[in-house]
């Protein structure tokens, strides 16, 4: 060996009571738990079913009742602005007359202004069990007068441009002259746009607030029948002859260009 060189060994410095025994842990098959999971039990397909219909049921009622209503006016009483087989939604939101008479007085009241659409409950004189549409003419405490088909509010001419009429001039005995009179409070006075084809205040008084059930929104759809309008019940012969002709005529007879047209 050479002066100055250093003797090297791969072999490590450990002594051997740096050395540890690995003593086996002593665990025994019984000390181990076991884990049990439960079957989950599966509602029947007719549960389920049942349950989806029942929701959706109570959801729709409640929703037709007090929020909104697909709806239409089966008389010529409010043409040109409604017209015979328009479908449209009704904002039934904060009217009272939705609800029951002891609930009534406690509810918010949405404020109904001349010129607005309503729909109604006819009162007992008009012998309709059927809501009326009709548009406010005047409001509590107006002076209502008609002379010769022109209407005044406290006795200044009303600028009506959505009015129409279709009969000649002294065909309506007791319509075209009537008041004057006042709309007594919570009352309203009310007419057709269709001024010679509408069952409206001139032949059986005002309209009480709690007996107004909405106001027409849109038109969502607009189907042109052809057919005449059957007031009272109707057979089910007849009913069913609408759907079938809706299903022979839906892309013929529908008027696209109502769609969205909003009722005002």
């Amino acid at each position: 060996m050479e002066e100055g060189s250093v003797l090297t060994s791969n072999v490590p410095d450990v002594r051997i009571e740096d050395f540890h025994r690995f003593v086996s842990p002593d665990v025994r098959v019984e000390d181990f738990q076991v884990y049990r999971t439960e079957v989950v039990r599966k509602s029947g397909k007719m549960r389920e079913w049942t349950e989806s219909l029942a929701s959706t049921v109570v959801f729709v009622l409640i929703f037709t009742t007090f929020i909104a209503q697909a709806t239409q006016v089966p008389t010529p009483s409010m043409v040109p602005t409604i017209m015979v087989g328009d479908h449209f939604f009704l904002d039934k939101i904060a009217f009272p007359g939705n609800f029951p008479t002891a609930l009534q007085n406690w509810l918010p009241r949405r404020q109904i202004n001349r010129g607005d659409i309503i729909a109604f409950r006819p009162p007992p004189s008009a012998n309709m069990t059927t809501p009326f549409v009709k548009r406010v003419i005047g409001i509590p405490g107006d002076k209502i007068e008609v002379k010769s088909r022109d209407v005044f509010v406290n006795d200044v001419l009303s600028d009506e441009p959505y009015k129409i009429h279709v009969s000649q001039a002294g065909s309506l005995s007791g319509c075209e002259y009537c008041g004057p009179l006042t709309v007594p409070e919570d009352k309203f006075f009310v007419m057709g746009d269709n001024r010679d084809n509408s069952n409206d205040s001139r032949f059986w008084g005002f309209v009480d607030r709690n007996s107004i059930i909405g106001k027409p929104l849109f038109v969502y759809w607009s189907f042109d029948s052809l057919a005449p309008y059957e007031s009272g019940e109707r057979s089910w012969a007849s009913i069913a002859a609408d759907y079938l002709s809706v299903a022979q005529h839906f892309f013929t007879r529908t008027r696209w260009f109502r769609f969205g047209t909003m009722v005002r």
